[in-house]
């Protein structure tokens, strides 16, 4: 092989060479995949919404309260003596009828003096009618039967209405009138020795026994009415322009669940100056009440219209809720109604208003999905 054909054969296998590497390269570039389109990446949170829906809605107040007597009465002794004997022994849980006799305080003496009193009383006109019959004969006969009427063991009737003023004068001058009025104070203080139901109720406090002496100003016990009963509930100043006289309130008894319907009948002015609560006081009545009776409730107050209930919790700065509107948060201001522990109701909204459920890490103007 000469040297020409030596030289022509390298350059024939540098070629191939060539060759091949350039066939390589166009393969393995061939093979290597496309770059992917870089995924453009969603920061925006999600949240959660609550559509508006404007309603009326009755405001509610939870109250709880213990009953005490509505018709609760202390009794004192306006007279002085030994306590009788009578039908009914005065102890607690003892109930009487109205106008039946509680308690009777020993009066002898002082029906003696009223005795003698009305004693006198008839001693004097019965002198003056001769004279009435000759001064004063167109009074005359009006004496004549209030004297044949007398009675000195009942009530002293009123005396018979003087003619003019001569007569008036001279009755007065005979001590008439005088014994007359000395009569009825007696007469009112002999009715203050029986003491009487003035409702019909139950004694439910007794301090004292037949046999015992009574003295003026001295407590004897205490009674009151077992069907009718105040609750005395304190409400947040707040909340009372919202309540009324007469408002309903559903009240339960929580260890045996029974419940009644009582009604707000006083509302105090008077706001304390520690807890700036006012006080209410809801009347109640009905079976298996007893005074000193726990009962919780709801009082119902008035109708709100274009309103709606929401959790307080959406509540931010006081009187705001965060709504979205075209996929951003805003934050809107709201007329608060009435706030409880958990709900509060509020107006300002329209229908459809999106509120956010979400009020921590979110702020004005922040991109939202949901």
């Amino acid at each position: 092989m000469t040297a020409k054909t030596k030289k022509r054969m390298g350059l024939g296998l540098s070629g191939l060479l060539i060759i091949i590497t350039i066939g390589v390269t166009f393969a393995l570039v061939g093979m290597k995949k496309p770059a992917e389109r870089k995924t453009e990446v969603d920061n925006r949170i999600t949240i959660s919404t609550l559509e508006v829906k404007n309603t009326q809605i009755r405001s509610e107040i939870n109250v709880i309260g213990k009953t005490v007597g509505k018709q609760k009465i202390e009794i004192f002794s306006e007279v002085s003596g030994v306590l009788e004997n009578t039908s009914k022994d005065f102890l607690e849980g003892i109930s009487y009828n109205k106008n039946e006799v509680l308690l009777q305080i020993n009066n002898d003496e002082n029906y003696m003096s009223l005795v003698s009193q009305r004693s006198s009383l008839l001693n004097l006109i019965t002198k003056v009618i001769p004279d009435l019959k000759f001064d004063y004969p167109t009074s005359y006969e009006n004496w004549k039967n209030y004297l044949e009427n007398f009675e000195i063991e009942k009530t002293t009737k009123a005396l018979p209405k003087a003619a003019n003023n001569q007569e008036k004068y001279y009755i007065a001058g005979q001590g008439i009138y005088q014994t007359y009025y000395n009569i009825k104070s007696l007469e009112t203080r002999q009715a203050k020795f029986t003491i009487r139901a003035p409702f019909k109720g139950v004694v439910s406090q007794s301090t004292i026994k037949p046999g015992t002496l009574v003295r003026s100003g001295q407590k004897l016990g205490e009674f009151f009415n077992p069907g009718i009963y105040d609750l005395e509930v304190e409400i947040n100043r707040s909340e009372i322009n919202f309540i009324n006289i007469n408002n309903k309130v559903e009240l339960t008894d929580a260890t045996t669940n029974e419940s009644w319907t009582g009604k707000v009948t006083r509302i105090s002015d008077i706001i304390d100056s520690q807890t700036q609560t006012v006080k209410i006081f809801i009347t109640v009545s009905g079976k298996g009440l007893r005074e000193g009776l726990y009962l919780s409730g709801t009082l119902k107050t008035s109708v709100e219209n274009n309103a709606i209930r929401l959790p307080r919790k959406l509540i931010v700065n006081n009187n705001e809720v965060f709504v979205v509107e075209n996929g951003k948060i805003i934050s809107k201001k709201v007329n608060i109604i009435q706030t409880s522990e958990e709900y509060c109701i509020i107006s300002g909204l329209e229908d459809g208003t999106l509120i956010s459920k979400k009020t921590k890490g979110i702020h004005e103007d922040m991109s939202v999905k949901f």
